[in-house]
């Protein structure tokens, strides 16, 4: 997929802000912005969901430090302000982060989390975007627990980062 660039970053982000000052973050819905300033709406995943992305949230920082955030807004160069369920990068980059807006680019390393087979596009599309946007590393947890670490040259064997992620089978008995 060719990156290109969205058609104004600051008009994505005043969408963005008045969605923040406009919404409650309890709902049952939260929002993303597409490359045209269109709001995309989400349910908000299941419980189980959730209890995963932290799973995978603890087992990066224990791998990598505490420099890991979940459920970060970032700005994409393709796909408008998507929100990354588990993100990682080096210390000196946090630093310098406006905390009321989406990063203004993707970190080295996200993880998103399949809440199920329905998700596979939708996280596709999101994977390819945060690789032609910076990121050096995409890890995909499936909906039955596979784990895929994917770099802009496609799926690997291994992480670039020698993060080993293992989601407890617990999360998919019911699968």
């Amino acid at each position: 997929m060719r990156a290109q660039n969205l058609p104004n970053r600051d008009r994505l982000l005043a969408i963005w802000r008045n969605l923040a000052a406009h919404t409650t973050s309890d709902g049952p819905v939260e929002y993303e912005v597409d490359p045209l300033g269109q709001v995309v709406a989400h349910r908000r995943a299941c419980p189980w969901h959730q209890l995963l992305v932290t799973e995978m949230f603890c087992q990066l920082a224990a791998q990598l430090g505490p420099r890991v955030a979940m459920r970060q807004p970032v700005t994409t160069r393709s796909f408008g302000i998507r929100i990354v369920d588990v993100v990682w990068m080096p210390e000196e980059k946090w630093p310098e982060i406006d905390s009321g807006a989406p990063l203004p680019f993707v970190p080295e390393l996200c993880i998103e989390v399949l809440a199920d087979d329905n998700d596979a596009d939708h996280v596709e599309r999101k994977a390819d975007a945060y690789l032609n946007s910076g990121a050096q590393e995409v890890i995909i947890v499936g909906p039955l627990g596979q784990v895929e670490y994917r770099g802009l040259d496609g799926p690997r064997a291994s992480s670039l980062f020698r993060v080993t992620l293992e989601p407890d089978p617990m999360f998919f008995a019911w699968a």
